[in-house]
């Protein structure tokens, strides 16, 4: 059973190494974000999703939060409850109900997201165009890369 190449990553410790430490900061700054507006990391990443990417269903944010439909319920109450979404017809199908930031919502995330910004956008602002686009290639391919689904381990192992 191969783990992945462990030679490899022997080669260059300090940038994977780097980019581990670059994840785990991610997470800290959003968990310390929740923790100062009362929401779950979960919940953060829900608001966010909607921010950027716009009114979702329900199903459509459990798959993206890869938590099951239940949870998603039981989030989407809470931060209904706190006035940050809301629970809207579909524009189409009645069946289905697609899920908004309010204007709460939006005043929240998009404070959290500016302040993410703040910390990264001068850092970028240093770089070359060359360097920067090719950061950018990377940390794109990255993201890619860690939210691929997990390859099956070989049967004859």
């Amino acid at each position: 059973m191969k783990h992945g190449n462990l030679e490899n990553m022997a080669q260059h410790p300090e940038f994977t190494r780097a980019v581990r430490d670059l994840v785990l900061a991610g997470e800290r700054f959003r968990a310390r974000a929740g923790r100062r507006h009362g929401l779950s990391s979960t919940a953060l990443t829900t608001l966010a999703s909607l921010h950027l990417d716009g009114p979702q269903s329900p199903s459509e944010l459990a798959a993206r939060l890869e938590i099951t439909t239940a949870s998603t319920t039981e989030l989407l109450d809470k931060l209904a409850g706190l006035g940050l979404i809301a629970r809207q017809p579909h524009p189409r199908d009645r069946r289905m109900l697609r899920i908004e930031l309010t204007d709460a919502g939006t005043e929240s995330i998009a404070g959290i997201l500016d302040a993410f910004a703040v910390r990264l956008e001068p850092l970028a602002d240093r770089l070359e165009p060359p360097l920067r686009a090719a950061v950018l290639e990377f940390v794109q391919e990255a993201r890619r890369s860690l939210l691929a689904p997990e390859p099956e381990e070989n049967a004859a192992s």
